[in-house]
Formats: C-alpha cells, sequence, structure tokens
C-alpha cells in the first residue's frame, strides 16, 4: 500500500534525489518548489506501458486474420503490422493528421499486403477492432502511480502531451483510472503539431497558463520528448523504460526506469518541509 511519506524504496537508486535537485536548481535557477509550477506527461511507455498493450493488441488481431484468410502467417503479420506502424509513426504530425480509425485501417492493410493478403472492409474491421480491444484489455489501474500522481497534482497542476489522437490517450487514461488527475489533453492531431515541434508544448503551457521556463516534461523519447522540451524551454526529465540504442550526448538530463521512480524523487523535492516542533 502507498505511503504518503515518499520515501524512496528499495528498487530505486538512492543517489537520484541530489542529481534531480542540483538540475532542478541549475534548470530553474533556484530551489524547488517556488520556480516550478506545472507538470507534463507524455502517456505513451511513460504513464502507461503502451509496447506491451500494443504487442498484445496486435497478436489477437493476426490470430483473428489467420482465421479470414488461410495463407496469413501470424508470426509474419505481426512483423509487418510492427514495420508498417513504425513507418507510419516515423513523421508523426503527418500520420495524426487523419482520422483515428482510418490510421489503424491504414497500417493494417499496409501490414497485410506487405505478406500478400487483402481483407474486404467488413474483415480488415474486425482485425482493427479485435487489437484494440485487446489493447485496452492490458491497460489495468497501478494503485501506486495513482497515489503518487494525486500528491502530485496537490503541488502542481498536471497536462498530458502525446503525439497520439485525443480520443486514444482519453481511452487509455479512462482505462488506466489517471483522468481524474489531468487538467489538460494536449494532442498533436489538434493542432497538426508533433513533438518534438516545441509548438505543442507550449500549447501545454498555455493550457495551464505557467510559462515554459516554469514548466518540467517527462516522457520517454529522448528525440520527442527530451529534445523537445528542451527547445521549448522547458526542463525535462528522461523515462528509460526502453532505454535508446545510442546514449545521448548529454549526461545532464536526469532519468529515471519508471515515471513512478521519478515523481517519488519530484514530492521529496516539491512537498512543503514539516513545521519544526516547538522545544518551549
Amino acid at each position: 500500500m502507498l505511503t504518503t511519506s515518499c520515501t524512496l524504496v528499495s528498487d530505486q537508486p538512492t543517489d537520484t534525489l541530489p542529481v534531480l535537485a542540483t538540475y532542478l536548481h541549475t534548470r530553474l535557477g533556484t530551489t524547488p518548489p517556488r520556480p516550478l509550477a506545472a507538470i507534463s506527461l507524455d502517456v505513451d511507455d511513460t504513464l502507461i506501458d503502451t509496447s506491451t498493450s500494443l504487442a498484445h493488441g496486435v497478436r489477437a488481431g493476426a490470430q483473428l486474420a489467420a482465421t479470414l484468410a488461410y495463407r496469413v502467417d501470424p508470426g509474419a503479420l505481426i512483423d509487418a503490422y510492427h514495420a508498417a506502424f513504425a513507418a507510419h509513426w516515423r513523421h508523426p504530425a503527418a500520420a495524426g493528421a487523419g482520422g483515428l480509425q482510418d490510421l489503424r485501417r491504414l497500417v493494417w492493410r499496409t501490414a497485410l499486403r506487405s505478406i500478400g493478403i487483402t481483407l474486404d472492409t467488413s474483415d480488415l474491421d474486425r482485425v482493427v477492432r479485435t487489437c484494440v480491444a485487446a489493447q485496452l484489455a492490458m491497460i489495468a489501474p497501478d494503485p501506486e502511480l495513482r497515489g503518487l500522481l494525486r500528491e502530485l497534482t496537490d503541488l502542481a497542476p498536471v497536462a498530458v502531451c502525446s503525439n497520439g489522437h485525443r480520443a486514444a490517450v482519453q481511452r487509455k487514461l479512462d482505462k488506466a483510472a489517471l483522468t481524474e488527475f489531468v487538467t489538460a489533453i494536449i494532442s498533436g492531431p489538434d493542432s497538426g503539431l508533433a513533438k518534438p515541434d516545441p509548438g505543442l508544448f507550449h500549447a501545454c503551457s498555455r493550457a495551464l497558463n505557467v510559462d515554459p521556463s516554469r514548466f518540467l516534461h517527462i516522457g520517454d523519447s529522448w528525440h520527442a520528448d527530451v529534445q523537445g522540451a528542451l527547445a521549448a524551454g522547458m526542463a525535462p526529465i528522461w523515462i528509460t523504460r526502453h532505454p535508446a540504442a545510442t546514449r545521448p550526448r548529454s549526461p545532464t538530463v536526469p532519468s529515471y526506469p519508471t515515471v513512478t521512480h521519478a515523481i517519488r524523487d519530484l514530492l521529496q523535492l516539491l512537498s512543503p518541509a514539516p513545521p519544526e516542533r516547538s522545544h518551549g
């Protein structure tokens, strides 16, 4: 059970707190909590383990496709889906420009055609629905994360900043029972922008009416989240749930294995110190 003391637990490195304190002091110019006024969070593979849930959904979709077309090899289709997904999201602003359902159909259609299969619209939609349902079924509330976010939002407003479609982001947050902690959802397709474009981060600062220089952004992508936040004038924290193949050049940005590790440290730095007891 989560306690409100926010002490570091055994699976968190003990030297991360002073590193974060020094970093925020350097970036924000003074000791927390005064300069930090708002926080934005990435969703996929930061707040929610999307890689795992998507893999489950794709496997379910591929298995259904194999029953609809006898020549489908589910393993080959899974590989083809991930290749198509990566290709379409290589330029996230363009990938997010159309409707969510159209994008899902496009990725599955591309994957199927790459292995020589064409499904009619009805069967294709069945595959898409099965994939989405299986993916969402894997997302469940994390009591520890909910408790940490509850404490964090008592200290500063929180927005989410995602390149994904608003409807998909909202459903994931709802399934994870995190919606109540989010003041604003900033979705790339709403504005035609995508991280690392600073414009998407600035949309977060406008939504919460906080200057970017007093904003902290937490995300898992070095390119999209860390470099984008830096370009926007924000202080980023890097979540290394799935570490990059190449270590980024700058070692100065704090990194954590999960968002819960990062929030624990933030709470220790931002929480008001308890009043001193009188000895009189």
